[in-house]
């Protein structure tokens, strides 16, 4: 049997699977916002989250807004590109398949609006690199990286055999593994990192979002965060207290 959220969300998407469908409403004036997590290379790989699969929830969808996992300068860069060539040719979002392949194309299709919302530079990743590196190899260190180690087991145990499954990683379950690693190295390594920490990084992805959302507020829209699915329930958690935003589960757009 599927949840109220689920079907609250198929409700106001218009798919069917739910009965009785619970009658509610978005307040008047709120943007419509679900968060799609993404697997990045993974998808060309998978036959279950395939690019076709993303395509396909996001066409459901419908939306009039993708807020996409780049930085502005990177998306500026990929966005030209695209327009100029039909390729995106830019470093960064060449890591991206769901936006080099799916989301950029769609965009003249759907006739969608993107915004750039990563807070990641250049400078911050190899930052985190350079400061992992250093933790790994520090004999002073060296419980708090096993500790590590065994929350990135918890987490690949968790994922077994389902770490393609879009049901799976639009769930509760999903995002509680993923909390458990995260917080994890948060706790033991967040304050070596700095910018590049787990809750410092969420927090400016965050920052750029809502400042988007706070443009946008009382537009109506329906909105798509399209982001690496283990930032999804921090993005999720982070709105859930903004009241003109009417958050919906993105799990029916997947059949789910």
């Amino acid at each position: 049997m599927k949840s109220l959220a689920a079907c609250l969300a198929a409700l106001i998407l218009g798919l069917t699977g739910c009965s009785p469908s619970p009658v509610v409403a978005p307040p008047e004036g709120a943007n419509i916002v679900t968060v799609i997590g993404a697997i990045h290379g993974q998808h060309r790989e998978s036959e279950d989250y395939s690019l076709d699969v993303l395509r396909d929830a996001i066409v459901k969808y419908d939306p009039d807004i993708v807020m996409v996992e780049l930085p502005a300068d990177r998306f500026a860069t990929a966005s030209a590109n695209f327009d100029k060539y039909g390729e995106v040719r830019e470093s960064r979002a060449d890591d991206f398949p769901e936006l080099t392949d799916v989301v950029f194309p769609l965009r003249s299709q759907l006739g969608f609006e993107m915004l750039p919302v990563a807070a990641w530079t250049r400078e911050i990743a190899d930052e985190r690199r350079a400061v992992e590196t250093r933790l790994a190899a520090d004999p002073a260190r060296a419980d708090d990286w096993l500790e590590y180690q065994a929350a990135i087991q918890r987490y690949r145990k968790a994922l077994a055999a389902r770490s393609d499954d879009p049901g799976f990683i639009h769930s509760s379950a999903y995002d509680a593994a993923v909390k458990d690693r995260q917080e994890t190295y948060e706790r033991l390594f967040g304050a070596d990192l700095g910018a590049g920490g787990w809750r410092a990084i969420n927090a400016a992805h965050l920052d750029k979002i809502n400042s988007a959302l706070d443009i946008l507020r009382g537009q109506e829209k329906r909105i798509l965060i399209l982001f690496g699915a283990g930032h999804k329930y921090m993005i999720m958690e982070g709105l859930e207290a903004r009241e003109d935003v009417f958050l919906i589960d993105a799990a029916p757009l997947f059949g789910q």
